[in-house]
């Protein structure tokens, strides 16, 4: 594994990069956030492929978990698909330890990080970015967004992941 440092004072964070780490999720989040509860936001496509994979580590960790399958593209930053995350999180009496975790590509990661930057007035959020793009681009830099039906990344945050 290879780890980038992001260094932004009391924000810094870090980027893992390796085979492998998907298994690890839920011990590298139980460290990093004393939680017992974290919603994975994911996609259609994506869902098939990781979604149980990353289900198992988190509940190994003593994670409750659910999972927020979305449909895949831009038309899933709306203000609808935000509140459907919302309303799960306030169903499982989320608190500030609770995680976010965005599997997926940018879309994911923009709805899932806006989502923890807002609920409670901030939730820490984990990045597990699943395209090239994502990977290098949408999952650096705490950029966080929905799309307002008049104008795309409108609404939105600077919100650092774990």
């Amino acid at each position: 594994m290879s780890t980038v440092s992001v260094q932004l004072g009391p924000r810094s964070y870090d980027i893992h990069v390796g085979r492998g780490l998907l298994d690890s999720l839920g011990s590298t989040l139980s460290k990093l956030t004393g939680g017992r509860y974290a919603l994975v936001v994911t996609d259609e496509s994506v869902a098939p492929h990781y979604g149980e994979r990353t289900r198992e580590s988190l509940v190994h960790a003593g994670f409750q978990t659910d999972q927020a399958v979305m449909p895949p593209g831009e038309s899933t930053k709306s203000l609808e698909h935000l509140s459907s995350l919302f309303d799960l999180l306030v169903d499982r009496h989320a608190d500030r330890r609770s995680v976010v975790v965005a599997l997926g590509g940018g879309v994911i990661g923009d709805l899932a990080g806006f989502a923890a930057a807002t609920y409670a007035r901030g939730v820490p959020f984990f990045q597990v970015p699943t395209t090239l793009l994502s990977m290098v681009d949408s999952s650096v830099g705490g950029k966080v967004a929905v799309d307002h039906p008049r104008a795309k990344n409108m609404i939105g945050a600077f919100h650092q992941p774990l």
